[in-house]
């Protein structure tokens, strides 16, 4: 059985993969959705995320080590850097996390539901997912931002 495409207004982007009772099927959802052109822009995305979540890692953990790790010897400068890169890196945190939930999230077609009113709610809590993924960047670019205006 071959996925009815996009166009027809049944499916959601998401790639649909028959789910097991033992989990396997989170692993094949991730691996399908890896396989489509949001998937490619999704990877390419991480990979750039990873880059600055080590890069502000690396800021923390010199700064750290700069100052011995002594907040009270930290001018207020030193502070408020560490602060800043802190939440951000909290931050990026909470953005993979919910990446992740988008990824493995596997949306149905209408039919194959018990209830109708089921998949527009999955469907509604994708995109709340993807709405705080966005508020969460946004907040990371800010602060990075700021993290630049400090140096």
């Amino acid at each position: 059985m071959s996925a009815p495409s996009d166009t027809d207004g049944k499916t959601t982007p998401l790639i649909h993969f028959a789910r097991s009772k033992n989990g396997a099927g989170v692993i094949g959802n991730l691996k399908k959705n890896l396989e489509t052109y949001k998937g490619q822009k999704t990877i390419h995305g991480t990979v750039q995320n990873t880059a600055l979540f080590t890069a502000n890692a690396a800021q923390f953990a010199g700064l750290m080590k700069e100052t011995g790790g002594d907040i009270n010897a930290m001018s207020n400068s030193q502070v408020a850097r560490l602060a800043i890169l802190g939440v951000s890196l909290l931050f990026q945190l909470v953005v993979y996390t919910l990446l992740l939930l988008q990824g493995k999230t596997y949306v149905k077609k209408e039919e194959e539901y018990e209830r109708p009113e089921q998949r527009e709610e999955e469907k509604q809590q994708l995109r709340t997912k993807n709405k705080f993924a966005i508020v969460f960047s946004a907040l990371v670019v800010a602060l990075n931002f700021a993290l630049t205006q400090l140096n």
